[in-house]
């Protein structure tokens, strides 16, 4: 039994202190006054607050490595980086790219799933299934509509690896979304043009939740003057429709994070980095052309290198947490959308909350919310 003391714990809709952590064998035992139960470990929180650990459900890299790289090594380079700054469970993304390179990203997943600094909580398949109108930083070459034989091999060898799958619901007769809904795979809109009819049908057979909204997310279209909803608007309309959010402080300006949480409510936002192969690392001005879809590093941002769109973030957990506090949430709600959201979007049943019986993984971090190395 160890003790957790003296720190402010944030609960899912409050701060609390004065109140010690009792933990064992992993597991949350209980809260306590502080100093009321005296066990053989204390670890002095000094004020610090301590959340649970945050959770990534839309990463792609970071410390130099990207999950498509394909290897152990890969799995653990990037997950380090994460860690390092609060992460402490990920699931790692692999865009748009040919069969054989998929196979080879899950691999690694089993390869590196006890090996990683952060819980591998199953891969995020964001694509190749998507719209061609709508690929923004994925590689164009491999978008194609869902390929019956492709995603049926996948799911038959992988379903207990992968977790999630982005895909565009106009590209799909059906089949695919009913196959990996029964493999228990989370599907996801997203680098999608699907207007209101298909949405709500897809919503109905189990897709709940949109990649990046305002990221390749359709929005209202005219057809002879009649108007139709997006998928900005869909989220917004189905009230249990849950979203992501890259909240790096680039991708989208404050003011329209609080409009998109004020409609949705922090219980169906969960922020996310969609972080590239830079972060943790990343400088100014570099290019990395060797990418699938080349970009450059620029104002804190992966941009492409015809500057028109966003590649991807270079963020890690910590920046999400100081952009959403920076734009006037407090802090137990932007650690919501950090944590008891993502878990329960996820299926993740005993994380995201400090409570007796949840996991004993927790994110620390001082007054100006930069990450304190005490787990």
């Amino acid at each position: 039994m160890k003790a957790y003391s003296g720190g402010k714990i944030v609960l899912p809709d409050t701060v609390k202190a004065g109140l010690d952590i009792l933990v064992d064998n992993g597991k949350i035992v209980s809260l306590v006054p502080q100093g009321s139960v005296h066990t053989p470990e204390i670890l002095p929180l000094n004020g610090a607050y301590i959340a649970p650990g945050f959770i990534d459900i839309h990463c792609h890299g970071g410390g130099g490595a990207e999950f498509i790289d394909g290897t152990p090594e890969a799995y653990k380079t990037a997950c380090a980086i994460h860690a390092k700054h609060g992460t402490r469970v990920i699931f790692p993304t692999v865009s748009a790219t040919d069969y054989a390179t998929m196979v080879k990203a899950l691999e690694a997943a089993e390869q590196a799933k006890d090996a990683c600094d952060c819980i591998l909580g199953g891969v995020h398949l964001e694509g190749p299934y998507l719209s061609p109108a709508m690929t923004g930083g994925q590689a164009g070459e491999y978008v194609k509509k869902p390929l019956r034989e492709e995603y049926t091999a996948l799911t038959e060898r992988f379903g207990g690896v992968i977790a999630r799958w982005t895909y565009a619901p106009e590209e799909d007769d059906g089949r695919f979304l009913e196959t990996i809904v029964s493999h228990g795979i989370i599907p996801s809109t997203g680098h999608s043009a699907a207007e209101y009819p298909c949405l709500q049908a897809a919503f109905r057979a189990g897709n709940r939740l949109v990649t990046h909204l305002y990221s390749c997310t359709s929005t209202v279209t005219r057809h002879r003057g009649f108007r139709s909803l997006g998928i900005v608007e869909t989220a917004f309309l189905l009230d249990e429709m849950d979203v992501e959010i890259i909240a790096d402080g680039k991708h989208l300006p404050p003011e329209l994070v609080q409009m998109i949480v004020k409609i949705k409510g922090t219980a169906h936002v969960c922020m996310v980095t969609d972080a590239l192969r830079p972060a943790g690392i990343a400088k100014e001005g570099t290019v990395y052309a060797d990418a699938a879809v080349p970009f450059i590093v620029e104002d804190g941002v992966a941009k492409l290198c015809d500057r028109s769109a966003f590649a991807g973030s270079i963020a890690t957990a910590d920046v999400l947490l100081k952009t959403a506090v920076a734009a006037g949430f407090p802090v137990a709600q932007a650690v919501a959308m950090l944590t008891s959201t993502p878990a329960r979007v996820m299926g993740l049943s005993t994380l995201g909350k400090i409570e007796p019986g949840f996991d004993a993984a927790f994110t620390v971090f001082d007054e100006n919310l930069n990450v304190l190395d005490i787990r």
